[in-house]
Parts: structure tokens; sequence; C-alpha cells
């Protein structure tokens, strides 16, 4: 019941949060260069000013600022981010439509990390100044120091254009709804080995320094010791014993690196073309289409408060010490 009472505050406290990061996105979308208008007139070169100004009216532009914001606000709510000013579709129906494939994109690189830094990082702690321990802190340095964007360059020069192994755009290839099921299952995997990969390099990187970090520094310790004198294998010192505590920290990095990879989604889908909600977000700047950038704006700041919350009750989960007060 406790547990129940934090979280209903903790998502009672998110609605402050939640409401100064629109504030802070609406006024930064406004004072960057360029309007909706600016765009009709670059494709239409012969639009007169008078259709122009008929366009800032019907988007409600011609009002200030802080009505336009009231205006968003009323609508955002009820849960209707209003209507793109590209299409006139339903911004939370586009929304919908990318943010399967983000999640998936996301969800997946967010296991991999898991899946590779935890027992790199209990590895190379528990065989301290191995030629491993060496290995893995020289290919550490490498991935915190190579931007995503370029390695993604690299490896879609390397694999997708030279060697031809891999698609290097989008999430299936043209006619792949006509093959066979076992067919799409394999050229589905193909386009998601480069993203998932660049999407996870760094995260692995930095996630298993943590990891080994917090080894070491468990396995210092006076219980860990005792555990060693009673007899007990290696094995259920280090993974039964040690690693739960290791863990506490590596879990409270884990709230901080779910932002990360939902920004780094609007770098990694743009050069992949993958069709989810940060490449959406990335075609909304670009042609000034101020609602849907208010939308995944928005649908971006919920789900890293939301990642940073589960982060916090899985940090009380592990350390019995932490109490939801």
């Amino acid at each position: 019941m406790i547990m129940w009472n934090y979280i209903a505050r903790r998502l009672f406290m998110m609605i402050p949060v939640l409401f100064g990061i629109t504030i802070i996105t609406f006024i930064v979308i406004h004072l960057a260069p360029g309007s909706p208008t600016d765009i009709v007139a670059q494709a239409g070169p012969k639009v007169s000013f008078e259709a122009r100004e008929r366009l800032t009216k019907l988007y409600g532009l011609d009002q200030p600022l802080h009505i336009q914001y009231l205006n968003w606000l009323k609508r955002f709510i009820k849960l209707d981010f209003g209507s793109s000013f590209k299409d006139d579709r339903p911004v939370m129906e586009k929304i919908l439509e990318r943010l399967p494939a983000t999640l998936f994109l996301e969800g997946l690189s967010l296991f991999l990390i898991f899946l590779i830094a935890i027992p790199v990082g209990v590895l190379s702690a528990a065989r301290q100044y191995s030629i491993f321990d060496k290995f893995t802190t020289i290919l550490v340095f490498i991935g915190v120091s190579v931007p995503s964007f370029w390695l993604a360059l690299l490896l879609m020069i390397s694999f997708g254009v030279k060697l031809n192994w891999l698609p290097i755009s989008g999430m299936r290839s043209i006619g792949s709804e006509y093959l066979p099921i076992w067919a799409r299952t394999i050229d589905y995997t193909k386009h998601l080995i480069m993203p998932v990969f660049v999407s996870a390099f760094g995260g692995i990187a930095s996630l298993s320094r943590y990891t080994r970090a917090g080894m070491l520094e468990a396995i210092r310790q006076d219980y860990i010791r005792t555990a060693r004198a009673k007899g007990l294998s290696e094995n259920v010192v280090i993974y039964k014993h040690a690693l739960r505590n290791a863990l506490l920290p590596v879990i409270t990095i884990v709230g901080f690196s779910i932002p990360g990879l939902i920004g780094g989604s609007f770098i990694i889908e743009t050069i992949f073309a993958w069709p989810g909600m940060g490449r959406l977000g990335y075609l909304a700047i670009m042609e000034r289409d101020y609602p849907l950038i208010m939308g995944v704006g928005a649908v971006a700041a919920f789900l890293t408060l939301l990642g940073n919350l589960v982060a916090d009750i899985l940090y009380a989960w592990a350390d019995p010490r932490v109490r939801y007060k």
C-alpha cells in the first residue's frame, strides 16, 4: 500500500514538470527563425502576402504567445494535440502510428545494453587487470568517444554500400509484404541490426564501466570476505552476494539512460530513415509544424519521466534500506 502511495505521489509530481517542459518547448520553437507560412511560401513562390496572412490567422499564429499556449494547453488536458499544419491530420494519430517503431527500437537497444554490459562489467571486476579487463577498457573508451552519427555513417558505408550486407534505411524492403513470413522476418531483422547496434553501443560502454566500478566496491566489503571465509563458491559470492549491491548505482544510471535513448532516437531514426517518433519529430521541426513538434515533445517528456519513475521503483526494490516515505 505504501508503494502505491509513493507511485501516486510521483505521478502527481510529474504533472508540473511536464507542464514546465511544454512551456520551454513552446517558447523555443517560436523563438527559432522561420514560421509555417515561410515553408508554404518556399513551396510556392507565387503565394501572395494575403494568402500568407490568411494562413497565419487560420493557424492562430496572429495571437499573443501566451494565448496560443493556453489554447494548446486546453486541448492537451483533453489529450488532443490538435491537427498537423502539413496534412491536417490529428497529431495524436500520427504519433500513435510511429510510437510502436520507436518503442521497439529503443526497448531492444535497452535489452541489448543490459544483456551485454552487466556480464562484461561483472567479469571485468572479477578478473581485474586481466587481458579481458584491459581489452574491454579499450572498447569502453572507444564506445564513449565515438559519436553515434559518425558510427552510423561508417556502418552504412561499410556494410550497406561497399559490402551490401545490410540495408541502410527504412524498416522493410520494397515489396517485402509479398514475401513468405520467414523471409519478411529476415528482412526486418536486417533492417534492425545497424540502428539497434548504434543506439546500444554507447550505452553498453558506459553501463559496463558503472557495473565494473560497483562490483569492485562490493567485493572489497567485509560481508564478501565473510562469505568467502564460510567456504562459499566464487560464483555464489560474486553473483548472489556482490552483484545485487553492485547493481544499485547501475539502476540509478538506467533512469538517466532512458532520456538519452529517446533523445538519440531523433538522430538515429533520421539517419537510418527509421519510421519512428524521432524521425517524425525531426521532420516536424524542419517543416515548422508546431502542433506536431509540441505533441512529439510532450510524449517524449512523459516517457522520460516515466522511465525515471521506473528506475526509482527498481532502486527501492533492490535496496531494502530504501523506504517509500
